[in-house]
This record gives structure tokens, C-alpha cells and sequence, in this order.
């Protein structure tokens, strides 16, 4: 059957749907609150029930009673994870077919899991009847992309840097450092005053990832770390051993806390917002854990990661809200209203304070978040996907195998080279 007709039996079956709704009828639908329960006037809401991220939830929470408010006859079940319980969670309820009707995910391996598998809706055709090219960000719309089609509402672009705070800065004498070398010496001479150099917590793997990838980038060149990325090159290549080999280096002068490995992301970088540790490589979303921890964000300035590259790129990602395909169509319908009043300029800039790097063409400044504009602009230079949305989970899953196993003396950089190739070896062979 060809698109077309799809597209036009779909809204015949929504209409009909719509027409029942009005009647009184259909499920995904309840008796609105107050109603006098008689009479052909009695209304009914739309019941859409969402997944989120526990961070999010400080604005997230009034925007979707604002939503409520300006539109009666839905209502709005959120409910909140942390970053990787909601990452278990949906995948759980992906292979049970209890998905909710709209979640928060990310973009590349991560987002495409969905639609690979008949999951999300397809908003291609909502895109270009919505104008979503004059809305988002071109980079973001790019990355909620699978297989040439559209599958997510852009919700953040974000893209990392490494953070530090000033006064250690100056107490140090230091400047930011244009290049690989001078970065190096930074982390000596901090380890030499007693100061931890990196904060970084190694548990769930992608915080230390982040330092892996642009080691990839720092070794290998532009080239060849996107084709690395795309399961286009061998992963057992000298670039990655390289790799592997100044991380075990930076483990063994004691650039780490002791025990990172197993360190909880969230608690690792608490010292540095404190002026106790040096680098942390974040996105513009850091402000917000600043200020929270009470520390003020002005006080940390940025550098891009000095790779020795030409152009120097920045890791980077989308997040975005996913639509359940198998939904009913009136939810569908509530559940897209949703995700475009989040993620839509007038609610962006109301809550720009906290929101986070939005996915917009256009937004406002912050003084809360003085990093998101500057941050923007960084990313022009260039970027690529981080790894965990770039490669197939099962690849990433052994990468940060890789890294724990180096960490600990378990594997050679040579080893773990060799082991991550065999996991892309792997998937391919399966994937034909």
C-alpha cells in the first residue's frame, strides 16, 4: 500500500475517532473534571501520558499545567526518570508494547531504536505542513532524523566543552590552552598542587566516554573518527590504541579521583563547582547544577577540547520527544500539541532561565545560563554526533567495557581496540 493511501486512511480513521470523541465515545478519552454529567454538552478530555527526565522536571512540571490550562480537553500523566532508568525503562516497555504515548530520548542508535522498530511516529509530513524549518534549529532537525524521515520533535541541541572554574584558574596563572600539549601540562600542574584534575564519574560509562571520543578525535583526525563512528573503519586501528593508552596514562598519574569507575555522574562534578577539581567536559546545562549547588556560573568559563584538529570540533546531540505510533489518533494529535508548546519560542524564552540549550533557530539570552548563547555560537565551528548516539548500542556497550577494563588493568589498549572492532563485526554481521 502506498503512502498516500495510508496517509489519507489515517485521516479518515481520525476524523471518525474525533466524530466518536464528541459523541461521548472512545477510548483514550475520560469525563472532564466538573462536569455536570448530563446533557449533550458533557466533555471529555484526552488523556496523554509522557516520560521525562527527573532534571527537567522544575519547568517541565508548570509548562504542562500552563498546557492544561490553555487547552481544557487534555490532560498530561508525566512521569520522571533519571537518565539511565528511563533509558532501561523505555526499552523495557519497547519489548512489552506498554510505551507511553509520548517520551523523552535522544537522537542517533539511541532515537532510531523506536522507528527501526515501528515505534514512533512518523512526522515527516507534520514538519513541512508546521513549518518546523523556520522553528528548529537546521542541526537539530537533522539529528531527530532516521532513514531520511522524521521521528522526533527537537526539544535540545546541546554540544560539550570543557568547563572550568575561574578562580583556579587565576590562582593557577593559567589561560585556556590552544593546544594538546599545553592542555596536558594544565593537568600536571593541577595533580602537582594537590588538585584533582578531572571530574568525572565513571559509572553508566558515558561521562568518561566524553574524554574517550575526543581523544579519538585528537588521534585519529576528523576523517577517520566519523568513519570509526559510521562502522566504516576498523576500531583496531593505532589511533585507538593511542587512545586507550593515554587514558590508562592519565588513570595512572592520578588525573581521576580514586575509585571514579564506580563514582555516580551526578555526584562527580559537585567538587569543580566548588573550585575543587579542574575540567569538566559538560554542555551548557551545567549553569543550572551550578547555581543549584549553590556556586554562581559566571564564575566557570569554557574552552573547546584543543584536539590539534582542523576544523576544532565539538561533540554534540539532540534530545527529543518521540511519538508512540500505535497510539490512538486523537492522542497523537495531543501528544504533538504537547511537544510543540514545550519546545515552542514563547515557552523556550519564558523559561530560558533553566531550559537548557533549546533546539530553536531563535531563543533569548540568560543571565541564569550564560553559557547556552556562548555555547551556540562554539558549535559553528563544527561538530560531530557524540558516541553513544553514533554507534549501535551494542558497540557502545562494549566501549565502555573497554574503558573500565583498561582503567583497571584488565585489558590493553590493544585488547580493547580489538574488542571493540569485534563488536562492530558483529553487528554488521547481524544487521545483514
Amino acid at each position: 500500500m502506498n503512502r498516500k493511501r495510508i496517509s489519507a486512511m489515517l485521516a479518515v480513521v481520525m476524523s471518525a475517532v474525533l466524530m466518536l470523541s464528541a459523541c461521548g465515545g472512545g477510548a483514550g478519552t475520560e469525563k472532564a473534571s466538573g462536569s455536570s454529567g448530563s446533557g449533550s454538552g458533557e466533555g471529555q478530555k484526552t488523556t496523554v501520558t509522557v516520560w521525562v527526565l527527573n532534571d527537567q522536571n522544575s519547568y517541565l512540571e508548570p509548562i504542562i499545567k500552563a498546557f492544561q490550562s490553555e487547552n481544557p480537553d487534555i490532560k498530561v500523566e508525566p512521569t520522571y526518570y533519571g537518565t539511565d532508568p528511563l533509558k532501561e525503562s523505555l526499552k523495557v516497555a519497547a519489548s512489552s508494547k506498554t510505551l507511553p504515548d509520548m517520551w523523552f530520548t535522544w537522537g542517533g542508535s539511541l532515537g532510531s531504536f523506536y522507528p527501526e522498530n515501528g515505534l514512533a511516529m512518523d512526522l515527516t509530513q507534520v514538519a513541512a505542513d508546521h513549518g518546523w524549518e523556520n522553528i528548529y534549529n537546521p542541526a537539530a532537525l537533522d539529528l531527530v532524523q532516521y532513514d531520511g524521515k522524521t521521528y522526533g520533535v527537537p526539544f535540545h541541541l546541546a554540544s560539550l566543552s570543557v568547563f572550568y572554574p575561574k578562580e583556579l584558574y587565576a590562582k593557577l596563572n593559567l589561560t585556556p590552552p590552544a593546544t594538546f600539549a599545553e592542555f596536558e601540562g594544565q593537568l600536571q600542574l593541577m595533580k602537582d598542587q594537590g588538585i584533582t584534575p578531572f571530574a568525572v564519574g565513571g559509572k553508566g560509562g558515558w561521562m568518561l566516554m566524553r574524554w574517550v571520543e575526543q581523544l579519538i578525535e585528537h588521534y585519529g583526525g576528523t576523517e577517520l573518527h566519523d568513519r570509526l563512528n559510521a562502522l566504516e573503519a576498523s576500531w583496531d586501528d593505532p589511533a585507538v590504541v593511542q587512545t586507550f593508552q593515554k587514558l590508562k596514562d592519565w588513570s595512572d598519574k592520578g588525573y581521576f579521583e580514586k575509585g571514579f569507575i564506580t563514582l555516580d555522574p551526578l555526584e562527580a562534578e559537585t567538587p569543580m563547582y566548588h573550585g575543587q577539581q579542574g575540567f569538566a567536559l559538560e554542555g551548557a546545562w551545567v549553569d543550572l547544577s551550578i547555581s543549584q549547588a549553590g556556586a554562581d556560573p559566571n564564575d566557570f568559563g569554557t574552552f573547546k577540547f584543543p584536539t590539534d584538529q582542523e576544523p576544532v570540533r565539538m561533540s554534540s546531540f539532540a534530545e527529543m520527544f518521540q511519538i508512540n505510533a500505535g497510539s490512538e489518533p486523537q492522542v497523537q494529535e495531543a501528544a504533538l500539541k504537547l511537544a510543540e508548546y514545550i519546545t515552542g519560542e514563547e515557552v523556550v524564552n519564558e523559561y530560558i532561565d533553566v531550559y537548557g540549550s533549546p533546539a530553536l533557530k531563535q531563543f533569548k539570552t540568560s543571565e541564569q545560563s550564560p553559557h547556552t548563547s556562548e555555547m551556540a555560537e562554539m558549535i559553528k565551528g563544527g561538530n560531530f554526533l557524540i558516541a553513544d548516539q553514533a554507534l549501535p548500542q551494542t558497540v557502545v556497550q562494549k566501549l565502555f567495557e573497554a574503558q573500565d577494563a583498561v582503567i583497571l588493568n584488565e585489558w590493553t589498549p590493544e585488547q580493547a581496540a580489538k574488542e571493540i572492532q569485534k563488536a562492530a563485526e558483529s553487528y554488521k554481521s547481524n544487521s545483514n
